[in-house]
């Protein structure tokens, strides 16, 4: 009995895949690590989406309704006067981060009773929206006086007497002046702002000057 070949013509692909095709990543023996989350990916633009559409401002736009006004320009202008005034008298100055306040909210009024030094983040916030304890007045540093064009702070016989070998670097102020009194806080303030500043204290009573910090030139 002869035996019988059956020969197909189909031929395996050469590129086969499947589950049961090892190394082609769809088998069942390789097994695919997936990536952690981190905790903040939830906060991320992707996850978030866009649930807001902002507008980019139109500034000309808020200028023309709204600063350009005669009366707004008179304010800013106000603004602008008071900020001088308070340079000039050595409270403020440029780059400093503190804003002039007009405490009775008008611009227009700057009068020195009514102006004072605050952070910007009190001078520009709403006055129903201001706290009580939101205020940081810079205390007052002008000097009582100029000597050969070095300020002069006026001290009592105490803190005189301590100045007289004059403030070491990095000593602690409470040495040579009381940091309680205004005049403490004056001088103390007036450093701290200006720190390449010589500084010249006088006795109250008898007039005697000597240097409480003597700034050189080309000290750094």
């Amino acid at each position: 009995m002869s035996k019988k070949f059956y020969k197909t013509n189909e031929d395996a692909p050469a590129n086969s895949t499947g589950t049961s095709v090892a190394g082609t990543g769809d088998d069942s023996s390789v097994v695919k690590k997936k990536k952690k989350k981190k905790p903040w990916d939830k906060y991320s633009p992707d996850a978030l989406g866009r649930q807001f559409h902002m507008e980019d401002r139109n500034y000309r736009k808020e200028y023309d309704n709204y600063h350009a006004q005669p009366d707004q320009r008179k304010r800013n202008a106000g603004r602008l006067r008071a900020r001088r005034l308070m340079a000039k008298l050595g409270k403020v100055s440029k780059g400093d981060k503190m804003d002039v306040h007009h405490k009775d909210n008008d611009p227009m009024n700057n009068e020195k009773g009514n102006l004072s030094v605050t952070t910007q983040k009190y001078n520009r916030t709403e006055p129903r929206l201001r706290e009580d304890d939101a205020v940081a007045v810079e205390p007052n540093i002008t000097p009582d006086d100029k000597f050969a064009g070095v300020d002069v702070f006026k001290v009592g016989d105490t803190e005189y007497n301590n100045c007289k070998l004059g403030k070491r670097k990095y000593a602690r102020w409470d040495k040579y002046v009381d940091i309680e009194t205004d005049t403490g806080k004056k001088i103390v303030g007036y450093a701290k702002k200006y720190p390449n500043k010589s500084i010249i204290v006088q006795h109250d009573k008898t007039d005697h000057m000597l240097y409480l910090k003597k700034f050189e030139k080309g000290e750094e």
